[in-house]
């Protein structure tokens, strides 16, 4: 028969394992959540109001692109992956929004996370793409921008600052949008 002092190392353990273990699970639920709400971490990555991190990437066909060469214009900054099920579906849309004449002043840039030239190359032929595609092989700029999620998307303003963020897959060629990237490229 068992007495209470046959308990205690029981109760001990509960204290000092689960205890902590449930709190842990808590603050990881946490983190969790607010990463789907696409919520930056405060300490990394482009954040809204602030400036754009500059960067120099290759295109698909080997030139290089930098992100000020486009000052003066609005700037659509998409970060995607070919084995991203929403970047795939995405990717139509950014090329129908590339080519609508009725937004303004924008420029609209893919930048590729991870891949190699060979898969990006197979899937934009494939999906006959003509918007300026980067190659971001090593994940510098990914980094630099804190894109954690995919897709992810800043809207860069002429000066370089980044004025929206969408995390998400988006119909980024419906006349809602137009007219919001419209509104906040005028401001």
């Amino acid at each position: 028969m068992l007495n209470m002092a046959d308990r205690m190392p029981t109760k001990k353990l509960l204290l000092f394992i689960v205890v902590p273990g449930l709190l842990i699970l808590l603050v990881a639920s946490l983190w969790h959540v607010s990463s789907w709400r696409g919520e930056a971490l405060p300490e990394r990555g482009a954040m809204v109001g602030g400036p754009a991190p500059d960067f120099l990437l290759p295109d698909r066909y080997g030139h290089q692109l930098s992100l000020s060469q486009f000052r003066g214009h609005n700037v659509l900054l998409v970060f995607w992956a070919s084995w991203c099920p929403p970047c795939r579906t995405e990717m139509a849309s950014l090329q129908r929004l590339h080519d609508n004449s009725a937004v303004q002043n924008l420029k609209v840039i893919a930048v590729n996370v991870g891949e190699t030239e060979e898969q990006v190359a197979f899937f934009a032929d494939r999906q006959q793409l003509s918007l300026p595609i980067l190659l971001d092989l090593g994940n510098d700029v990914q980094q630099r921008y804190g894109v954690y999620q995919l897709p992810l998307a800043f809207l860069v303003d002429g000066q370089g600052r980044v004025i929206a963020r969408h995390l998400g897959l988006r119909d980024w060629n419906s006349n809602d949008v137009i007219a919001e990237l419209n509104q906040l490229g005028g401001e």
